[in-house]
C-alpha cells in the first residue's frame, strides 16, 4: 500500500517487534562503545563491525518498509545503497570528490577498495536525517536541505572516531572540508527525491538510529585514544 501525503508526518505508536529492535539498537550502540574502551575484546569487536552494520541496517530498512508498505521505498533505498556506493569508489579512485582517502581494514568486507556495508549505513543516515528534519519542517525542499546540513553536523563526529578506529585514513591526516561538503551535496541529492515523491518511510526507529550511533562515536570520540 502506498503511503498518502497525509501519512507522511504520522508516526503512530512502535509495535512489539519495533520496541525490541529499537532497544537493540541502543544497546549494540551503548555496548559496542564500551567495547571498544577494553583493550581485550577490541581485536574481536573491530572485527565484528561489518556484519552488527549490516544486520542493524537491513532490519531497520525492513522495518521501515512493514511500518510504511511503500515499495517505492526499496526502489529509492536500492538507488541511494547504489549510487553512494559508487560515489564511494569513485572517491577512493580519484580522490577528487571528498579528498585523498583509503579505508582500512576495520570493514573488511570490501569490493572496488570500499567496504560493502559503508552505503547501506549512509542510506540509513540519509532516511534518519530526513526523519529528524520532517519533525520541524513541512516543505519538500526544507527538509531536503535541513537533512543535508544535520548530515554533514553528523559527520564532524564520525570522521575522527573513523580514522582511529582505521575504517579510513585521510592523506596527511588531515580532514578535509571538502569531504563534509561532498557529503552535504551527496544527501541532498537523495533527500529531494525522497521528500517530493513523498515516500513513506518515516518511523521512531530512525532517531533511535540516529541518536544511539551518535552516542557510539561521541562516546569514542572523547574517551577513546
Amino acid at each position: 500500500m502506498i503511503g498518502t501525503a497525509g501519512g507522511y508526518f504520522s508516526l503512530g505508536k512502535m509495535d512489539y517487534v519495533e520496541k525490541v529492535f529499537g532497544v537493540f539498537m541502543a544497546f549494540a550502540f551503548a555496548s559496542g562503545a564500551w567495547a571498544h574502551l577494553l583493550p581485550a575484546v577490541l581485536p574481536i569487536t573491530k572485527v565484528t563491525t561489518d556484519m552488527l552494520l549490516l544486520g542493524i541496517c537491513g532490519t531497520l530498512l525492513w522495518l521501515l518498509y512493514r511500518r510504511n508498505r511503500d515499495l517505492r521505498l526499496f526502489y529509492w533505498s536500492a538507488a541511494a545503497y547504489t549510487g553512494t556506493f559508487f560515489i564511494e569508489v569513485a572517491g577512493v579512485a580519484t580522490g577528487m570528490i571528498f579528498g585523498e582517502y583509503h579505508y582500512g581494514q576495520t570493514m573488511w568486507i570490501q569490493w572496488l577498495n570500499v567496504p560493502l556495508v559503508i552505503a547501506l549505513n549512509w542510506t540509513a543516515l540519509i532516511l534518519a536525517t530526513n526523519d529528524l528534519a520532517a519533525r520541524w519542517l513541512r516543505q519538500p525542499l526544507a527538509i531536503s536541505v535541513l537533512a543535508s546540513v544535520l548530515i554533514m553536523a553528523y559527520d564532524l563526529c564520525i570522521e575522527p572516531v573513523a580514522v582511529r578506529l582505521d575504517y579510513w585514513q585521510w592523506a596527511g591526516g588531515v580532514i578535509p572540508v571538502q569531504n563534509y561538503l561532498a557529503w552535504g551535496i551527496v544527501a541532498l541529492v537523495f533527500s529531494i527525491p525522497l521528500n517530493y515523491s513523498r515516500i513513506a518511510y518515516r518511523s521512531p526507529l530512525l532517531p533511535i538510529y540516529a541518536l544511539a550511533q551518535l552516542f557510539f562515536f561521541l562516546v569514542l570520540l572523547f574517551f577513546y585514544k
